[in-house]
């Protein structure tokens, strides 16, 4: 007797009786091949999961309905495993469907924008158009990073000279990259006497051809997405975007300080090996094809770290969470940053983020996947601890006389001179600037700009005008 699990799932749903609408059962079979393969097993209830059997009479005759079914109505040709097995003293009717190669599958008569459907978790659903195009280029033996769009302007001398210095840079023996490594890798191809870029060429050297390459940041005040604070959209090279988005979640999280003696431990409330680690992962596995972006969420209880798109092929949310096994959506992509030392290359990036937290002492991350993507939620320690002084609170603190020298005895003292006078000169050479533009030029946090800001025009050096919205800061002359 065949053992088989009573709980649907991405590869096993159940049916009590064969429907009498055949799309309702052949949609599932197209799921099946289009994604990682299935069982859908006749003879148990959906809704109870009770095995209430096939009548022996109807085994042959429901067999035979089934196989000419998939036959006739699905493209190109599946060719499914229909066999009769006994669960207890009743026999049910099993229909395996493998992970077909030549995707995307579809439903004949509804074609195959209406016709082709994935499966997500315990359930089927229609096929977005951009879930549709990666399943023809994995019938191709491609992904989208490999793509060369021959649409796309040819690759300049100034831009590949400054991607082979970016990688040799970060590569750990700085070993040169020349132009003939990227058409190497594939990041380029040669088309005559041009060079046209790959996705992941344009990923890495002009994002802003990539629709929705982005990361969107934002700060709430409450455990909605309501009461928004503050607000940053990073576009740049991937390398140089996954720093900005480091930095900025690190700016607006609490850390603690620890001093003993003369030195000075910092604990911020997400590891910053682990939150590097997930930025990666997001940048990395994400689908490009998708309409939508990377988002990094922080409230007042939580971090939530949002990778558009399903898993890839045939990974699952306890396979990825196991941490040995990597299935890539992105291989050139992964191979140009493992050479730049920003992953490794046995998908260890998950195991290594749990031994970060854990080895602090903090809750592992909550991965959260479904039909929209892979969510990481990071729970804020600092809600269940004594607030932590801020950073501004231990600068305001007093130091000896001696630590920065030129008459300070604190270290507000000193940067807010400087701070200030670096504040009034931008503004004497960008009259009539904004306070975003200066928040941007400065990247420093909302509230010490403001500070900056009231003490230069308390001092009669500056002035603003216009509403408060569409305010401009000027100097004041004499």
């Amino acid at each position: 007797m065949a053992i088989l699990q009573l709980t649907e799932s991405s590869t096993i749903e159940y049916k009590r009786e064969l429907p009498s609408h055949d799309r309702k059962w052949l949609k599932t079979v197209v799921a099946f091949a289009n994604c990682k393969g299935g069982k859908i097993i006749f003879g148990i209830d959906d809704t109870t999961h009770q095995v209430v059997g096939v009548a022996e009479d109807d085994i042959a005759r429901t067999i035979d309905r089934l196989t000419d079914s998939i036959m006739k109505n699905c493209t190109p040709q599946i060719v499914p495993d229909v066999r009769v097995e006994i669960l207890g003293d009743k026999s049910v009717i099993v229909v395996e469907v493998e992970p077909g190669q030549n995707t995307p599958y579809y439903l004949v008569q509804y074609g195959v924008e209406a016709g082709t459907y994935v499966r997500v978790a315990a359930t089927t659903r229609q096929a977005e158009p951009h879930v549709r195009l990666e399943l023809i280029l994995r019938s191709r033996g491609k992904s989208y990073d490999q793509y060369t769009n021959v649409h796309e302007s040819p690759a300049t001398d100034a831009e590949i000279d400054e991607l082979c210095r970016v990688i040799t840079h970060y590569n750990k023996e700085h070993k040169e990259v020349t132009k003939s490594n990227l058409i190497g890798w594939g990041l380029l191809k040669e088309e005559g006497d041009k060079l046209l870029p790959s996705v992941t060429y344009c990923l890495l050297a002009r994002p802003y051809s990539i629709h929705f390459s982005r990361i969107q940041c934002g700060v709430f005040l409450s455990k909605d997405r309501v009461h928004i604070h503050d607000s940053r959209e990073f576009i740049a090279p991937l390398h140089e975007m996954i720093a900005q988005a480091e930095d900025y979640v690190m700016e607006h999280i609490c850390t603690e300080y620890l001093i003993e003696g003369m030195l000075r431990e910092n604990k911020p409330e997400i590891p910053r090996r682990a939150l590097r680690e997930i930025i990666v992962n997001a940048v990395l596995h994400r689908n490009y094809l998708s309409p939508s972006y990377i988002q990094i969420a922080i409230h007042p209880d939580r971090v939530e770290f949002f990778s558009p798109g399903l898993l890839h092929g045939n990974m699952t949310r306890e396979r990825m969470l196991q941490g040995n096994c990597s299935s890539l959506r992105n291989p050139m992509l992964a191979d140009v940053l493992h050479r730049m030392n920003f992953v490794e290359r046995w998908g260890s990036g998950i195991k290594r983020i749990f031994e970060s937290f854990v080895a602090e002492g903090k809750e592992p991350p909550e991965y959260v996947v479904d039909e929209l993507g892979v969510t990481v939620i990071v729970k804020r320690q600092s809600v269940l601890k004594p607030r932590i002084k801020t950073y501004d609170e231990l600068m305001d603190e007093e130091v000896p006389y001696d630590v920065y020298g030129a008459g300070f005895n604190t270290r507000a003292q000193h940067r807010a001179t400087n701070s200030e006078e670096e504040i009034y000169l931008f503004i004497l050479a960008h009259p009539g600037c904004s306070y975003g533009q200066m928040l941007r030029h400065f990247d420093m946090p909302r509230r010490t700009l403001t500070y900056r800001l009231d003490s230069l025009r308390r001092k009669g050096r500056i002035y603003r005008t216009g509403s408060t919205r569409s305010s401009v800061w000027h100097v004041k002359t004499e």
